[in-house]
């Protein structure tokens, strides 16, 4: 089209070839500026569901509170801290879209803001907010951001500092979040200038939001951290409680006395040095088997102590117990302890020693029952918590004789739930994956076996590192395929939290603790 002389009609294919290629890059222009609205309300939509996320564990850590508080406080302080400071900064930057899309204040009507589907009316605006945001001549809260942005960042991480076992936590937290404002390498463009010079207001306004959730997950991340420290298993409980647990707490004389002393929430990898009545013994798996062989009868006392080594060097925790020897005296011992669990079966073994079993009367004083199954051998069942005592009567030559023992009623402990084989935590993604269901335990520690709860219903709140959180509801110890298929593909940072737990045990239904689990 260029050189020699140009005719009135090819002017005018000219002129009009003009015009469409502008309408084309208008059309173009106007559906990048639809995409940036579209991208926004999805935004606004995974800002609310992180905060519905960040919700359950502020909920989780007030249940805590209940069950644990001095244990739970330090972390529930700090979390709440990581609440007001997430929300001074959303809010920041809430005001600053306000500015941009209103000119600093001089729009005020609704309908001059935003059109009726909801898009910025001024959305290819590009100089209102540079001279908000960047100009030498504005205010340059470009730059005032920025360093609001690391000072949130900086002060949210500085949270964990307090707690040693999550300084890890706390650095990878660091190192993967999007809460950060960093001048580019290469380029003498600041960050706020990569932001704002020459960016429509749509896109401005939806970065803002980015940096919204950025700061809502970074709050996420630090409160997962802070409720798994109240349970982090690194030797920093807050009791280690040394136990000496013999097999009945009177025998014959002549008869061996067996123990075992064992060290509750041990550490494997350890090798424990145990001192009893002076003597060292070996721990194996957590127990070392203490046996005696009175010669006389009495009270004996048995002490000694367990070394352990934590984070401030070794640290021997003390024990204490006595037994009794005693020479033709009832022995009325349960084979769990002296402690008896309502809606429990509780298996009571009763022996005289040169009596027929047929000759010895029993029963309890107090709150239950107790059922003779034979040869020594009863079931205790109680209802009400405090002290009972079970009475024995034996009768030779037509005379009769008591004996009594007391024991301590107790409801059953608060059950655990667990994801397999998992407890909260961080966990690798194929270990998660490999876990088939909801589970509810006493745990290891419980002195009877195989007491268990069916899990009824529950929540799994699925929340990746980036995206959307996904809800999905559960009924029975099986996960739904939906939660499976979910967790063969997490990856590093991401969350599954299942909440809203209900079992039903041998006690009746309860509610059991929320469990958090992170993939790395």
């Amino acid at each position: 089209m260029a050189g020699g002389k140009i005719s009135p009609r090819q002017k005018m294919i000219n002129m009009m070839y003009l015009v469409l290629t502008a309408m084309l890059a208008l059309n173009v222009s106007a559906e990048i500026l639809k995409a940036f609205y579209l991208v926004e309300s999805s935004m606004v939509k995974a800002g609310a569901n992180i905060d519905s996320k960040n919700a359950d564990i502020m909920m989780a850590f007030q249940k805590q509170m209940k069950n644990q508080p001095e244990k739970t406080k330090p972390f529930y302080e700090k979390a709440k801290e990581a609440e007001k400071i997430t929300k001074e900064f959303v809010t920041y930057v809430e005001d600053l879209k306000t500015k941009i899309t209103t000119n600093d204040g001089k729009i005020t009507e609704p309908e001059e803001i935003r059109a009726k589907d909801g898009q910025l009316v001024n959305r290819d605006n590009i100089e209102q907010h540079a001279y908000l945001m960047i100009s030498n001549e504005g205010p340059k809260k470009g730059l005032e951001l920025k360093g609001r942005v690391n000072d949130t960042r900086d002060a949210l991480l500085k949270l964990l500092a307090p707690f040693k076992p999550l300084a890890n936590e706390a650095k990878r937290i660091g190192d993967q979040t999007d809460l950060r404002a960093i001048d580019p390498e290469g380029t003498a463009k600041s960050w706020e200038s990569e932001l704002f010079e020459h960016s429509p207001q749509a896109a401005v306004v939806t970065l803002l939001t980015k940096i919204q959730n950025d700061a809502k997950n970074t709050e996420a991340e630090i409160l997962t951290a802070l409720f798994s420290g109240i349970t982090a298993d690194d030797m920093s409980f807050d009791m280690l409680v040394a136990k000496f647990i013999p097999d009945k707490s009177a025998v014959s004389l002549g008869e061996q006395f067996t123990a075992d002393v064992i060290l509750t929430a041990y550490d494997s990898k350890q090798t424990n040095k145990v001192v009893i009545n002076g003597t060292e013994y070996q721990m194996e798996n957590g127990v070392v088997k203490y046996t005696a062989n009175p010669n006389s009868a009495g009270d004996f006392t048995v002490k000694g102590y367990i070394e352990v080594a934590g984070k401030d060097g070794v640290k021997p925790y003390e024990f204490e117990s006595t037994y009794s020897v005693f020479k033709g005296e009832a022995s009325i011992s349960a084979d769990k302890m002296n402690v008896l669990y309502i809606g429990l079966d509780n298996p009571i073994t009763i022996a005289i020693p040169g009596k027929n079993p047929n000759d010895v009367k029993a029963s309890i004083s107090g709150a239950g029952s107790l059922i003779n199954k034979g040869g020594g051998k009863y079931i205790a069942r109680v209802t009400r918590r405090g002290d009972i005592k079970i009475v024995v009567t034996v009768t030779e030559n037509g005379k009769s004789k008591t004996y009594q023992a007391p024991f301590r009623v107790r409801s059953i402990p608060k059950p655990e739930a667990k994801l397999g084989t998992l407890e909260s935590g961080t966990h690798s993604t194929g270990v998660i994956a490999a876990q088939p269901g909801v589970y509810g335990t006493l745990g290891e520690g419980f002195a009877y076996e195989g007491v268990k709860y069916s899990i009824n219903s529950y929540l799994i709140v699925y929340s990746p590192r980036r995206g959307d959180a996904v809800m999905i509801n559960g009924q029975g110890t099986a996960l739904p395929p939906q939660a499976k298929s979910i967790m063969s593909r997490m990856k590093s940072g991401d969350r599954i939290i299942i909440d809203n737990i209900q079992a039903t045990g041998p006690d009746g239904k309860r509610a059991l603790m929320p469990v958090v689990i992170t993939a790395r």
